[in-house]
């Protein structure tokens, strides 16, 4: 049986290609569109979709705009619109909200799979088509070991662990719930794998407010996630980069990277960034302020990085001292976002910060 989705059903799943043939008839220029009355509603509705990805509280509805058309066309300026930021962690965002988004209409619009359901009373087109899309070969219940091994690779869960599976005959037994997971981490590793995209110069100029406005509405987002500079609710990897500044140890590459990262990501400024890194025995004012301006995003392209994964900072040697703590998290703001809450708040004379702790090396 054919999948013939409808409007709304594209609308849900925006990525399917399917949904893109529509847009590309009907809006064919989009440096034109973008001058006209209907496009400034369309950027509106994908700043809208931007703002819902970087919300702490999602609400996953599915009509929020005019058509389906829209809808979808929607989805294609958000991901240009972040490709312009050219920031990694929303981009991550926004890649990860698509994705549950698509989970939850999978998960829920249980219609949709009654209605398509083939003769043998489990498949249903809607999924099917998906996964036949996305390149996922998922059977009914059971999968191919390199397929599973390859899209698991991301996920933390013990339970994926390929070790506390039942493997039978070179196919990895999966139930119906985890077939729908598998496949909104498939979606979000190909939307994510597709971005930045190469946005051409006077497009973003002309997306230049309403990007400035999403970077601007990140920043205070992310400030109000992370609060005051906490030195004490630093992870290890971190606190042990900071002592090794302490006592004079110059760090990798690598190592520059990931603490510049980690302090800009939390709310430090450029200068208490480049104040840390005085005690290192190769300072240098210059060459430190270009790296930190560099990473921070106040420099050359203006592209802000975020910090490592906990993966990332094993492959290049960064991660030790793990806790109890880490062993729960798998990124080293979500440790310091976890330890902060425990930490009681302290009262403190408005308008004035805390004096900086002096032995950077303890938490």
């Amino acid at each position: 049986m054919e999948f013939v989705p409808s409007g709304k059903e594209l609308s849900h799943f925006p990525f399917l290609k399917k949904a893109q043939e529509p847009i590309r008839s009907r809006f064919a220029s989009l440096g034109t569109l973008l001058g006209t009355p209907k496009g400034e509603v369309l950027i509106s509705y994908a700043v809208a979709r931007i703002r819902e990805a970087i919300s702490p509280k999602k609400t996953r509805e599915p009509e929020v705009c005019d058509s389906p058309e829209d809808e979808i066309a929607a989805y294609a300026l958000a991901r240009i619109i972040v490709s312009c930021v050219n920031d990694k962690q929303l981009i991550d965002r926004l890649t990860r909200y698509e994705s549950e988004r698509a989970y939850y209409f999978l998960v829920n619009e249980e219609e949709w799979n009654s209605r398509y359901v083939q003769d043998d009373g489990e498949y249903s087109c809607l999924w099917v088509a998906i996964s036949d899309e996305l390149g996922i070969r998922i059977a009914q219940d059971r999968m191919p070991v390199p397929d599973y091994v390859e899209l698991v690779a991301p996920l933390h869960d013990d339970r994926y662990r390929l070790v506390n599976r039942r493997v039978e005959r070179g196919f990895v037994a999966i139930n119906k719930n985890e077939r729908y997971e598998l496949l909104r981490e498939r979606i979000r590793v190909l939307l994510r794998r597709d971005l930045p995209h190469r946005v051409p110069k006077e497009i973003c100029e002309q997306l230049a407010p309403r990007a400035a406005e999403i970077k601007k509405v990140y920043q205070e987002q992310m400030l109000r996630q992370f609060g005051k500079v906490e030195e004490g609710a630093f992870p290890p990897c971190m606190q042990a980069l900071i002592t090794a500044l302490a006592a004079g140890t110059n760090l990798t590459h690598a190592g520059r990277f990931s603490l510049t990262a980690f302090l800009h990501n939390i709310g430090m400024d450029t200068t208490g960034i480049a104040e840390l890194y005085a005690r290192s025995p190769d300072f240098d004012v210059e060459k430190t302020m270009y790296q930190v301006e560099h990473i921070t995003g106040r420099g050359g392209t203006g592209t802000e990085y975020t910090t490592p994964a906990c993966a990332a900072m094993q492959t290049t040697g960064l991660c030790v001292h793990r806790d109890a703590l880490c062993e729960r998290v798998s990124h080293p703001l979500s440790y310091y976002k976890a330890k902060k809450s425990r930490i009681p708040r302290r009262s403190a004379p408005e308008n004035k910060s805390p004096e900086p702790a002096n032995d950077h090396g303890r938490s």
